[in-house]
């Protein structure tokens, strides 16, 4: 259950930021980018710090937990699109982020900007839909009853 909780919440913290923060600095770059800067900038490194590292480890315990149950398989595919969501926002959104928002905050709009940073959030929508599917087969290894032998 703790990481069901600890998934979903990814997600819908996965969903504010795109929905909320992501369409704010894509907006308008590099002008949108008044939100990354100053005392008050917005930051959600500590939260994007600390909550998938939990989840990977509540995975680990619940597929240890759970390795001679019909549920492992369920498990297994969710730890790999979580694993797989978490690669390419590692290995492609971050680096892309930063080079996007290397130059900071200018009172202009970048039309070229704009495409780059447009090209970026639709990986990042991506991104959401392999953690939400990661959520739903966590639902659905749920859903399976532990009292018969595993598949």
């Amino acid at each position: 259950m703790a990481l069901i909780i600890s998934c979903f919440m990814q997600i819908g913290a996965q969903l504010f930021a795109l929905s909320v923060v992501v369409s704010t600095i894509t907006e308008a770059p590099p002008r949108s980018f008044a939100i990354l800067e100053g005392d008050y900038r917005y930051d959600s490194g500590p939260f994007w710090g600390t909550v998938p590292p939990i989840t990977g480890l509540l995975f680990i315990v619940a597929l240890t937990a759970n390795w001679k149950t019909p549920r492992r398989t369920p498990l297994i595919a969710s730890f790999a699109l979580f694993l797989i969501a978490g690669l390419v926002a590692g290995l492609l959104l971050e680096p892309e982020f930063a080079t996007i928002t290397a130059n900071g905050y200018s009172d202009k709009i970048d039309p070229a900007l704009q495409s780059r940073a447009a090209s970026w959030v639709a990986y990042d929508w991506a991104v959401w839909a392999f953690s939400l599917a990661s959520g739903i087969a966590l639902l659905l290894a749920l859903a399976r009853s532990i009292s018969s032998k595993p598949e």
